[in-house]
């Protein structure tokens, strides 16, 4: 399922429009987070951009609800959890079905991110496909990313204002840890018309910038450039060429910095080895800790690693002795994966986690065809009139691409990722002493990176071999 650049297949000649989600991370500075807040008028750009109007179409609303409630709403909750396990489960089958030592890591919130701007331009069977894999209708997937954007915005849950999404939040911006940005491209062609309320909606509620542009070799150097600038240009290339049929791009930025909470002494990293399922051995560099959480069910062991200010956290999961990794991910799904993240009363975890550094390239159409995304892939059938129409043909999904990238050390971790969807034609009181269960990843392991004060997974992997080993 790994991938080396975005290659777009030849569709059937009466689809004018595909969708293609090309999705990727990379590693982010601490300065670069506080200079990517300041959106596109920094960029050198080609392209027109047509943001402000597009804006005036409608004002950004949250559904009369404060971002609090939005987001601490079980059932948006138990949604985002839905689509990272689903995703985490469906992908890591499909690679070790090619390699069993292939590692799996990917965002589910940018995947969310970008289905949401292609589910606001669907109608009928298409629109009921989206929505039931991120587990939300329209609206209230943008109220849910809306609010989250916001909450990124001012970088408190407790404190979230009415102010623009646009990195005004002062001092806030630089401290935290996690930026996105999305943006839409639109080919300046006579055939094609975008729906002004479709942009409205996007740019209003999930705070997407519009762009104008040819969709010639500028327009590559563009989202690029783009791209680069939201990931702190660790994503030099997303898009390579820009196929004849090409309409329309929609992409999401996400990149991810944080240091640890309380970070890795030279004592605690040692000489250690990961073996395989396989029975294969790597020499590896392990850094261990006491930490005060455990998790546990009958298929895992875990432990969470908080960064600083407790606001996100890392999550190792190893399986437990017996159990292979596909296994344990297999028995994942959304209720199950949240109920695995309740920490475990009275216990606490001594902790190993191997130094290691990823990169990784999926193409997700199948992925999404598992999960129940069919109609939308089918030009006889994707009804995406809601985002508008071309005379040469309707509008459908094409390829789907994931790239994301990571590097977890004795410092904290860095992450990131950029989505680009082209369209052609109550705990019981503490024991005195409580129980420390050993938790060490020198074997295949899952592992997530999640927002603690909301409860989303912000990314989510396998490794079945260290790639730096």
């Amino acid at each position: 399922m790994t991938v080396n650049d975005p290659v777009t297949p030849a569709i059937p000649r009466r689809s004018a429009l595909q969708l293609a989600a090309l999705l990727g991370a990379a590693a982010v500075a601490p300065a670069a987070l506080a200079g990517c807040s300041d959106e596109d008028d920094a960029l050198a750009l080609t392209a027109t951009d047509l943001t402000a109007p597009a804006r005036e179409a409608a004002s950004f609303s949250i559904a009369g609800e404060d971002v609090r409630t939005i987001l601490t709403d079980e059932r948006t909750r138990a949604a985002s959890y839905a689509l990272a396990a689903n995703l985490l489960r469906t992908c890591s089958q499909a690679d070790t079905a090619q390699d069993a030592r292939a590692n799996t890591f990917i965002s589910p919130l940018s995947i969310l991110f970008a289905l949401a701007l292609a589910q606001n331009g669907a109608a009928g069977t298409t629109l009921d496909e989206l929505a039931a894999v991120t587990g939300l209708d329209t609206d209230a997937l943008n109220a849910y990313l809306g609010a989250y954007a916001r909450y990124l915005d001012t970088g408190d849950l407790w404190d979230t204002g009415l102010g623009a999404l646009d990195g005004d939040g002062g001092e806030d911006d630089a401290a935290m840890p996690l930026h996105l940005a999305n943006s839409i491209w639109i080919r300046d062609t006579d055939t094609l018309e975008v729906r002004d309320d479709y942009l409205a909606a996007c740019a209003n509620e999930l705070d997407a910038s519009v762009f104008s542009a040819p969709f010639d070799a500028t327009t590559v150097d563009d989202i690029n450039t783009w791209v680069g600038e939201h990931t702190s240009h660790m994503i030099k290339r997303l898009v390579s060429e820009i196929p004849d049929k090409a309409r329309l791009y929609l992409i999401n930025a996400l990149a991810f910095e944080d240091a640890w909470e309380d970070p890795y002494e030279d004592g605690d990293v040692e000489d250690d080895v990961f073996t395989c399922d396989d029975g294969g051995e790597q020499k590896i560099r392990m850094m261990r800790s006491h930490e005060g959480t455990y998790l546990e069910n009958d298929r895992f062991q875990g432990f969470v690693k908080p960064y600083a200010d407790y606001r996100y956290a890392f999550v190792g999961l190893l399986p437990r002795e017996g159990v292979p990794l596909a296994d344990a991910v297999a028995s994942l799904d959304g209720p199950a994966l949240e109920a695995l993240l309740d920490p475990i009363a009275n216990a606490e975890a001594e902790a190993g986690l191997p130094k290691f550094k990823l990169e990784y390239g999926a193409e997700l159409t199948d992925v999404l065809r598992a999960l129940g995304i069919n109609e939308a892939f089918d030009p006889e059938r994707a009804d995406f009139t809601p985002m508008g129409t071309d005379e040469t043909g309707p509008l459908c999904i094409g390829q789907v691409l994931h790239r994301t990238f990571i590097d977890v050390n004795e410092e904290g971790t860095r992450a990131a990722a950029a989505t680009s969807i082209g369209m052609e034609a109550g705990a019981a009181a503490p024991l005195d002493e409580p129980v420390v269960y050993e938790v060490i990843l020198d074997r295949p392991f899952a592992y997530l990176i999640i927002d603690t004060q909301v409860g989303v997974p912000v990314f989510a992997g396998t490794m079945n071999a260290m790639p730096n080993a």
